[in-house]
């Protein structure tokens, strides 16, 4: 494969959107996070951490186990 083959493609404006729709939900965990810094079972800095770096999983872990359910 040439890298012709790369550049030849057709440029399509919702290829730059898949990266928000990733990022969207991580950044509003983590706003959860710091206004409500209560959290179960771990402490906020490591649930900044893994919904950073954890991706969906991360994300779904934090709102099952580290959401506090007394706000």
């Amino acid at each position: 494969m040439s890298a012709d083959s790369f550049s030849s493609s057709p440029s399509t404006p919702w290829v730059a959107l898949v990266p928000l729709i990733a990022l969207v939900p991580a950044v509003l965990c983590m706003i959860d996070i710091v206004r409500h810094p209560d959290t179960r079972s771990l402490t906020p800095q490591a649930w900044l951490a893994i919904c950073a770096f954890g991706n969906v999983f991360g994300l779904v872990a934090y709102l099952k186990f580290g959401r506090n359910e007394n706000r």
